[in-house]
């Protein structure tokens, strides 16, 4: 199916550029081509049509030549955070019974420490310009180079993939358990693409996109948006604040792939008399309520949806009709969606309650959690998909997005599992239990606290754990602030009780609070050691 749409650009946009990078372009029948020499090296490998693909590859042009590949052979892709290692990394290929594995070179010493809790996992393709067996050396499995599958046929293979089949397993931020792999059907990932599209009256147009081709707004919102639109995306390695102005003068692009800290962090830069000479028109996703002083400072709208991995975009507004603080209008074409209470029972307007969700056309919502029919169960109980988010609508039935129900955690783009944090610091032998939670940022999300509860005659710094943790975790799941508490606060089920961690001081943060940015920012002193 997503092969099938490009194949069908490239034959009436075939010498027009459709991929941008630093380092050159790619037209629409450059990319198709690549796509189907990797498909046809893939198959003479081995992979058949239904397996499952990981796919670790940083923003660069084989990304997307190896997700149309797969798309054309039949595969599922399992698109992998590139910050992934140890048990997070583990984790996703394990779950996600994953039997072949593209892999950027830079990336590969980090299978050899699990390759052996991983027998499924039997081949491997590399991104690298190395010889053989010198970057492939030791990765406990046999490689090959991915440009060597290069050398195949330029026709498409023989396999037509319904616009029910999967095209990707999506791992999503857990709550109380470890992420899970949302199943994408082909449907899925094109409508949410070509939603984007109309609800953002950019077809045709420049995007550019910083963020990571790894997670659903760059892949389907950036890349598969510009496909459909017959436009075409600059795809950066990440977001700069000091280079972004910069960029979009560069690529000339119209349309910016954003998360909601990136507004924030932009705005707080210096004024410079540059400051509207570019040819931004709309940053997505924005939040509204920062609409007004971006149109006031850089000429640019900020628009906010509401989206999911399991459900692309379930409410957005009609181009230019805006709301303050609203993500929009349902989706109506595609979903119904509704706010309800504990028990499911449907709220009336400007009572808050859960975001749920449910699809008027097929296979436009996710098939559930790969090889987790308990989490797909409950959170598609009564018919519904339950977001965990709450929110509320209007009387003219826009709706506005509260907060997460949920123990997930939003940071600079990244939704977090809080148990994967705590799964980490509490292998520390210092550390008896830990609860982590979501606190407000200033870059509109949120920052991750993590309180710890020492074990008895144990010692550890602030330091010391954030180092463990450092060494364990993507970047982005260190946590800022840290809390050294005698014990959690527990509800009558023995569950520990967030809410009275958030509850707690200013927002979550009190006064035993350590930041660990604040105190980066002063002179090196000697930090006291706590524990029993």
């Amino acid at each position: 199916m997503l092969g099938e749409v490009l194949a069908r650009r490239a034959l009436t946009h075939r010498t027009e550029t459709f991929l941008e990078f630093r380092g050159g372009s790619f037209s629409y029948g450059e990319v198709d081509l690549a796509a189907n020499r990797i498909a046809q090296g893939l198959l003479a490998a081995g992979v058949r049509p239904g397996d499952h693909v990981a796919v670790m590859l940083p923003n660069c042009p084989e990304m997307v030549f190896v997700i149309f590949a797969l798309a054309r052979a039949g595969a599922v892709a399992v698109p992998v955070n590139t910050a992934y290692r140890g048990e997070l990394l583990r984790h996703v290929i394990a779950t996600a019974d994953v039997s072949s594995m593209v892999i950027d070179a830079s990336y590969a010493d980090r299978l050899p420490p699990i390759v052996s809790a991983l027998p499924g996992l039997n081949r491997l393709f590399v991104r690298t310009d190395e010889a053989p067996g010198i970057s492939l050396h030791g990765l406990g499995r046999p490689a090959t180079r991915l440009s060597d599958l290069m050398v195949h046929g330029a026709s498409a293979p023989e396999v037509k993939a319904s616009f029910s089949d999967l095209q990707a397993i999506m791992y999503t931020s857990g709550t109380t358990g470890p992420s899970k792999g949302a199943m994408v059907p082909h449907a899925l990932a094109l409508t949410c693409a070509e939603d984007s599209l109309k609800f953002l009256d950019r077809w045709g147009k420049k995007i550019y996109c910083p963020l990571p081709l790894f997670h659903a707004a760059g892949l389907w919102d950036g890349m598969m948006a510009a496909l459909l639109g017959g436009g075409s995306i600059a795809v950066v390695e990440r977001f700069s604040a000091s280079r972004f102005w910069d960029d979009v003068r560069y690529f000339n692009a119209q349309v910016t792939m954003s998360v909601f800290a990136m507004i924030p962090i932009l705005l707080n830069r210096p004024a410079t008399d540059r400051d509207r000479d570019h040819s931004m028109e709309i940053f997505y996703m924005g939040k509204s309520a920062l609409d007004e002083p971006l149109y006031e400072r850089f000429g640019v709208r900020s628009v906010e949806t509401y989206t999911s991995t399991e459900a692309g975009i379930p409410t957005a507004s009609p181009f230019g009709e805006w709301r303050h603080g609203s993500c929009g209008q349902a989706n109506s074409e595609r979903f119904e969606v509704g706010i309800v209470d504990e028990h499911d029972r449907l709220l009336g307007p400007g009572e808050p309650g859960e975001i749920v969700v449910r699809p008027r056309q097929p296979w436009v919502i996710t098939s559930g959690y790969y090889g987790r029919p308990d989490a797909t169960a409950h959170t598609f109980r009564n018919m519904w998909f339950h977001t965990g988010d709450r929110g509320w609508r209007d009387d003219d039935g826009y709706y506005y997005f509260l907060d997460r129900m949920s123990d997930a955690i939003r940071r600079r783009g990244e939704n977090i599992s809080a148990f994967d944090i705590e799964s980490e610091a509490n292998l520390h032998p210092a550390v008896l239990e830990t609860a982590a939670i979501g606190v407000p940022s200033e870059l509109e999300e949120e920052e991750v606290k993590l309180a710890v509860v020492c074990r008895p005659g144990a010692e550890v710094s602030h330091e010391e754990l954030i180092t463990h943790l450092k060494l364990k975790l993507p970047s982005f799941m260190v946590p800022r602030y840290l809390e050294f508490v005698d014990e959690l606060p527990r509800t009558p089920t023995d569950k520990i009780a967030k809410y009275e961690l958030r509850a707690a001081g200013d927002s979550g943060i009190t006064a035993a609070t350590w930041d660990r940015e604040a105190y980066a920012s002063r002179p090196a002193t000697d930090q006291p050691v706590v524990g029993d």
